[in-house]
């Protein structure tokens, strides 16, 4: 698949540099083939603006606010370059390949393919100058002056030492028909050349021996094996576009510890919120990818320590049954998230403990639960047991003051969303402590509290509140359909409470107080809600209209409206979630339901999605017919 976009298409729309990398590296490739240090995205001033740049997962300062450390940049430079008067750039989703062809005033036309090897770390670039007259072309790579680094230039290889030795490496630029010139510097009048760029001995080694076709066939065969393990055809191409261009960036986002918003300094320096990572997971293990799913709860499981230190020190009789992990986590477990009253969210519990749950639900991988899973959703139950549950003089159960979603301010009570992700973790924790033979007490002691929350949601009679009294309006009700699964479909309440925040979503539906549009991130939430409740055409709707409001490479922004935060991890999780429901959905028992929500102008399509327990489904449909292609 490939997505192209020009200078007039992006004077219309938010155009922002393609985001590349390999789950270590990431960057950003603008539409002359470079990364010229110019600002894009966002007119809100909460955000951090968008400058290309190359970033590499973990390595980052040792002190707060623990910036991701920066690798600099390459720039391109000849007679004229400084006037672009046309130009086009593809993404090439299927071979992860940006191409760009950029005409200039003086006539020069410059093609350019450039990539970012999947399995190591080399940014390989291929250049095709048009041009009447002879032309000294420049490369430039520039590390520019990063705190902190001692650098040495030796040639083709640049030596760092960060803070004594912290982080220290080498990287090494090179080409088969550009000279070296200067300090990460070369230069030439080829008409066709190819320069890489690489990180760490081992990846320089490996990428000396090899051509720009040696690298791209390699390279592609990873991505390869990537796209084989699922697949989708649908009608609406559009929808088909965002759907795959948010699994690649899901990809090239999947870090050796987990998967951050995104891995930019503007997109809160790469960290690890516990809360959001959860609705990437979901996207990747629906789709197949359990590999890149794994490596989430198999991160939260390598903190797991610290976060029961966190809680419980053991210094003054503590235990150490609970855990609490932080907000935003780093790469161990360090809270990065500065003062705020965002610290006292307790709803990102729940979710790490659920991905650790769900990984066994769709893989069937009994040792994982066993070892590393239950553990993690043990010390998350716990949590709620012994630092969030208040039991009230009348018998009633609820969960005490908190921050729920931020837009509804501090200190809420018995807030909807918190308590429906803690009795989700609790029947989590009951399903598989009884599935291991674990915990019998506990589990008894978790159904029952479950139960008592549930009694204890708030509502005004006729619908569930946000929290108690709450008068504004808030995605937060839908969370008892998703993420969490635990009130009923036919809960009269529930399906009250869905349609009242449809009504007013125009006013309400954004992650901050601004605008008058929804987010991505929640009209895709509702499409799942709309999906589960089996109105297909409803979950298509919003689908199609939030398809649209996507960036110049169907790439999903936090916030459209506003330029904020392009390439959004979090909402291309619940994207891809949403349309993967509308053919498969499978329950916490690892019951499943088959196209239970295709619309009904879909005659044609085709899927092969992750079932439960290992299972791949794959089914087509010809003129409204289901042909069942395996089970």
């Amino acid at each position: 698949m490939k997505i192209t976009c020009n200078h007039f298409e992006a004077s219309k729309s938010k155009y922002v540099p393609v985001a590349m990398g390999n789950g270590d590296l990431s960057f950003q490739i603008d539409y002359e083939g470079a990364m010229f240090q110019r600002q894009y995205s966002s007119q809100l001033k909460i955000d951090n603006i968008m400058m290309p740049g190359i970033r590499r997962a973990g390595f980052r300062y040792d002190s707060r606010p623990y910036n991701l450390i920066p690798f600099g940049w390459f720039e391109q430079e000849f007679v004229g370059s400084e006037n672009v008067a046309a130009w086009t750039q593809t993404l090439d989703i299927t071979q992860a390949m940006v191409k760009t062809n950029c005409e200039y005033h003086n006539g020069i036309r410059v093609e350019s393919e450039i990539f970012c090897h999947l399995e190591h770390n080399i940014i390989a670039i291929r250049k095709r100058i048009f041009s009447k007259d002879p032309i000294d072309f420049k490369i430039k790579y520039r590390l520019g002056h990063p705190k902190r680094m001692k650098i040495s230039d030796q040639g083709d290889k640049i030596f760092y030492n960060v803070d004594e030795g912290q982080y220290r490496g080498t990287i090494a630029i090179w080409s088969d028909a550009l000279e070296l010139t200067g300090k990460g510097i070369l230069s030439g009048n080829a008409r066709e050349f190819t320069v890489f760029i690489a990180f760490d001995e081992a990846d320089i080694e490996w990428g000396r021996a090899r051509s720009f076709k040696d690298l791209l066939a390699s390279h592609g065969a990873a991505w390869k094996t990537y796209w084989d393990e699922s697949y989708i055809q649908i009608p609406d191409k559009k929808i088909e576009e965002v759907y795959y261009t948010a699994q690649y960036h899901l990809r090239i986002s999947s870090t050796r510890w987990s998967i951050p918003i995104g891995l930019f300094d503007s997109h809160w320096q790469g960290a690890y919120f516990g809360y959001d990572e959860y609705f990437a997971f979901l996207g990747l293990i629906s789709s197949g990818h359990a590999k890149g799913a794994a490596k989430i709860p198999e991160f939260r499981y390598s903190i797991l320590d610290n976060a029961i230190k966190r809680q419980s020190l053991g210094v003054y009789g503590a235990d150490r049954e609970a855990a609490r992990y932080s907000w935003v986590d780093l790469e161990d477990g360090t809270e990065w998230s500065p003062p705020g009253f965002w610290l006292d969210h307790i709803c990102h519990m729940a979710h790490i403990a659920l991905e650790c749950g769900d990984y066994y639900l769709y893989t069937g991988d009994l040792e994982f639960l066993r070892e590393k899973g239950y553990p993690v959703i043990r010390a998350c139950a716990r949590f709620y047991d012994l630092l969030a549950v208040e039991r009230r003089p009348d018998g009633s159960v609820i969960i005490g003051k908190c921050t729920d979603l931020e837009r509804l301010g501090i200190g809420r009570e018995n807030a909807f969303l918190t308590t429906c992700g803690a009795i989700a973790a609790y029947e989590t924790a009951v399903r598989t402590a009884k599935l291991l033979g674990r915990d019998s007490k506990l589990a008894q002691e978790w159904q029952k509290l479950a139960a008592a929350l549930r009694e204890s949601l708030p509502h005004d009679g006729e619908k569930y509140l946000p929290y108690p009294g709450c008068e504004q309006k808030s995605i937060a009700v839908l969370s008892g359909i998703f993420p969490y699964s635990v009130i009923s479909l036919k809960d009269t309440k529930q399906l009250a409470a869905v349609a009242d925040f449809r009504k007013n979503k125009k006013m309400f539906g954004n992650m901050y107080n601004v605008g008058q549009g929804v987010c991505t991130w929640y009209a895709t939430w509702e499409a799942i809600v709309n999906a589960r409740m089996g109105n297909g055409d409803a979950a298509y709707e919003i689908l199609s209209r939030t398809a649209k409001a996507t960036g110049c490479f169907s790439e999903i922004f936090e916030i459209y409206e506003f330029g904020h935060k392009p390439w959004f991890t979090t909402a291309e999780g619940t994207f891809i979630q949403a349309v993967n429901e509308l053919f498969l959905q499978i329950s916490k028992n690892g019951d499943f339901k088959i196209t239970p929500a295709i619309p009904e102008h879909w005659p044609d399509y085709a899927f092969k999605l992750q079932g439960p327990s290992g299972h791949k489904i794959e089914a087509a449909s010809h003129n409204g017919k289901i042909f069942m292609a395996s089970e």
